[in-house]
């Protein structure tokens, strides 16, 4: 790897790309069905990458690939915010599968421009309770996307090097990666929580919203139950915006439609994306109308979001979702992936260091035998590896593996790319 026949497509792609989008191992995609990739050279892998977590119902399925070419020959391409009966029909389904308190869809093309929506409409709606009701909060360690806002609740801090700008209306609570509370102590868990909120230094009251991807997406990580429960009851309290991320969870992920469900809570806006079309560009912030519909006409827009195309793909993916019952199929397959990666756990405990996820989101964390310290350097390494052996991953710049694939995996596929890492794993251990 790389293939040779390949290299001289690499040296094109690496003299007009920037090096920053050049960090995946360099397998030349040519075409993709259900759960598998293929180069143009002979090769075939299975897919655990989803094509960054967004291939839900596989890649290229043929209700998709229909739908898109029937609409593709009507001719209607493009219809900004003009009305369509398409769009609306997408709307309609979304409102209808979304959780109760949802009555409104606003459609974006990227997860990043649906968490811009989210931040800005938070704040507006704050506003309006209050001057100075606009403090938005976020978790350690999450990420939200690359636009300006997004960014800013992304990652460990507010503050960016590339950004001089004052971040301080934006907070940081500590990801709970231990449970400091056990088991499901109500008031142990609203005294953890307040006490959170009062390390930032700002009254509850002037929190707007806080943002919080259901599960860490780098890492799979789920946040303790209690504490988010304990969040929504401080939340309400203080008259706050719950927004979950669910651009990677959403849409059966995690053995849920909406993976917040998992912690039985409700939303107050939920991001979507990825997995909402497993194929076009499409995202979507759901809502209450109290909060979606706080801005004027034409104050927001934008030329491609709720594009025909993506909306025609949309429709169809979700039918097969529903139809091929693929939520129920992620759930079912969580405890196969679980009882392999603790076998392998068990097997090379100096290589993965812990395990985590839920229905077909997992990762592994990998750490360096010689310090036993996480490394994002062995993970890369191993991902390679993997790839050599068959099996698509990604390298996600952290110490991590994921295991995402299409949710239309079947079983002993996804035991034979389990078997290609547990290979990759094999062959570091020898060194």
């Amino acid at each position: 790897m790389p293939v040779p026949e390949s290299l001289p497509l690499l040296a094109r792609i690496d003299a007009v790309t920037p090096a920053v989008n050049c960090y995946q191992p360099p397998v030349v995609w040519d075409r993709a069905e259900g759960f598998q990739v293929h180069d143009g050279y002979g090769n075939c892998w299975i897919d655990f990458t989803s094509t960054a977590v967004m291939t839900n119902s596989g890649h290229g399925h043929p209700r998709i690939r229909e739908a898109i070419r029937g609409h593709a020959e009507q001719g209607l391409l493009a219809h900004f915010s003009f009305p369509a009966e398409l769009r609306t029909r997408l709307a309609e389904k979304l409102v209808g599968i979304a959780p109760s308190t949802m009555d409104q869809v606003y459609l974006w093309t990227t997860g990043s421009e649906t968490v811009e929506c989210a931040f800005r409409l938070a704040r507006e709606w704050g506003a309006r309770i209050s001057p100075a009701k606009t403090q938005l909060a976020s978790l350690e360690g999450d990420y939200h996307g690359c636009t300006l806002a997004a960014h800013q609740l992304s990652g460990p801090t507010a503050q960016k090097d590339w950004n001089p700008d004052d971040p301080s209306h934006i907070h940081r609570l500590p990801f709970p990666m231990a449970p400091p509370v056990e088991g499901d102590d109500v008031e142990a868990w609203d005294n953890f929580v307040d006490r959170e909120i009062t390390a930032t230094g700002v009254p509850g009251d002037d929190f707007a919203a806080v943002v919080v991807e259901t599960l860490q997406g780098w890492g799979a990580l789920e946040l303790p139950l209690g504490y988010v429960q304990a969040l929504r009851r401080w939340a309400d309290k203080h008259h706050v915006l719950i927004v979950f991320d669910e651009i990677q969870t959403g849409f059966g992920r995690t053995g849920k439609l909406f993976a917040h469900e998992h912690y039985g809570v409700e939303a107050d806006m939920i991001c979507v994306g990825k997995g909402l079309t497993s194929s076009l560009p499409l995202a979507a912030l759901l809502g209450r109308s109290e909060v979606l519909d706080l801005l004027p006409p034409g104050l927001v827009t934008s030329t491609h979001s709720g594009h025909p195309l993506s909306c025609a793909a949309a429709l169809a993916n979700l039918e097969v979702i529903e139809d091929e019952h693929l939520v129920e199929h992620a759930a079912e397959m969580e405890s196969v992936v679980k009882k392999r990666l603790g076998e392998l756990q068990e097997r090379f405990p100096e290589i993965i260091g812990d395990f985590r996820g839920r229905g077909l989101m997992h990762a592994i964390y990998i750490t360096d035998p010689q310090t036993g310290e996480a490394s994002s350097s062995l993970a890369r390494d191993l991902t390679w590896e993997i790839v050599r052996r068959g099996v698509m991953v990604f390298y996600t710049n952290r110490p991590t593996i994921k295991i995402v694939p299409p949710l239309v995996i079947s079983e002993d596929a996804l035991l034979d790319g389990i078997a290609g890492i547990e290979e990759a794993l094999e062959g570091l251990d020898a060194q």
